[in-house]
C-alpha cells in the first residue's frame, strides 16, 4: 500500500511540474512498468484528479496525454483561496491600492527575517541559492535547483505557488518575492524568466553574482 501511495504521489507531482505527460513520459521518471502506470492513471482519472486528451501523430497510434484537473491541483499547498482574494478586494475598495502594497511589503519584511536566518551571506552564491531552494521547498513551493551550463549564472524553479490566486490578480506579491530573493541572496542580479501567474508552468529565476563595477 505504501508503495502504491508513493507512486500515486509521484505521478501527481510529475504532472504538476510538467503540466502534461504521456504514459511513456511518466514511465521515464518511475521505476514501474507502463501497465502499472496505466493502472494508477485509471484510478486517478476515476477520482477526477487528472484528465486526458488524445493527440494524433503523423505516424502510428495517437498518444494520450494526462494533466491535473482543478481538483488535482488543490492537492498541493495553496494557502490563499477565493475568500482571501475577496478580502483583499474589500481592502482595496475601502482603503485604496496603497493599503494592498503595505500588506505585501510587511509580509516581505517578515519573510526576509526568517529567510536570513537560513541563508548565509558568507557562502558562495550556489550554496545560497540551494539554501533558498530548501526553504522554498519546505514552504510548499515545489522548488528545484537547476544545473544548467547554458546560462551565465545559476537558476531554480518553483512548480507550485501557494499564493497563486492572489498573484493572478495582484502584481505586488511577485514584485515582493523578487525583492525578497535579491535581498536574501545578496545580489541585484536576480531575474524572473518564467511566472506561474502569467500562465507558465513554473516560476523560474536566474541568479548571477553581483557585479563589482
Amino acid at each position: 500500500m505504501a508503495k502504491d501511495m508513493s507512486t500515486r504521489q509521484a505521478i501527481l507531482e510529475l504532472l504538476k511540474k510538467c503540466q502534461e505527460l504521456s504514459v511513456s513520459g511518466l514511465k521515464e521518471h518511475l521505476d514501474i512498468t507502463e501497465m502499472a502506470v496505466r493502472k494508477h492513471l485509471v484510478k486517478l482519472e476515476g477520482e477526477e484528479l487528472i484528465r486526458s486528451r488524445t493527440v494524433r501523430q503523423p505516424m502510428g497510434r495517437p498518444v494520450i496525454f494526462y494533466r491535473l484537473t482543478e481538483e488535482g491541483n488543490k492537492l498541493f499547498p495553496n494557502n490563499y483561496d477565493k475568500v482571501a482574494v475577496e478580502i483583499l478586494q474589500d481592502i482595496q475598495e475601502s482603503m485604496g491600492n496603497e493599503a494592498i502594497d503595505t500588506l505585501f511589503n510587511n509580509r516581505e519584511k517578515r519573510m526576509r527575517k526568517k529567510y536570513q536566518r537560513r541563508i548565509y551571506q558568507d557562502d558562495p552564491l550556489v550554496e545560497r541559492v540551494k539554501q533558498l531552494v530548501e526553504v522554498q521547498q519546505n514552504n510548499g513551493y515545489m522548488a528545484e535547483f537547476n544545473e544548467d551550463e547554458n546560462i551565465d549564472g545559476v537558476s531554480f524553479e518553483q512548480f507550485n505557488c501557494p499564493i497563486a490566486a492572489i498573484a493572478d490578480r495582484y502584481d505586488k506579491p511577485c514584485q515582493c518575492e523578487l525583492a525578497l530573493f535579491k535581498e536574501v541572496l545578496g545580489t541585484e542580479q536576480v531575474e524572473r524568466v518564467a511566472c506561474i501567474a502569467k500562465g507558465e508552468r513554473s516560476c523560474k529565476y536566474v541568479i548571477k553574482e553581483e557585479s563589482n563595477e
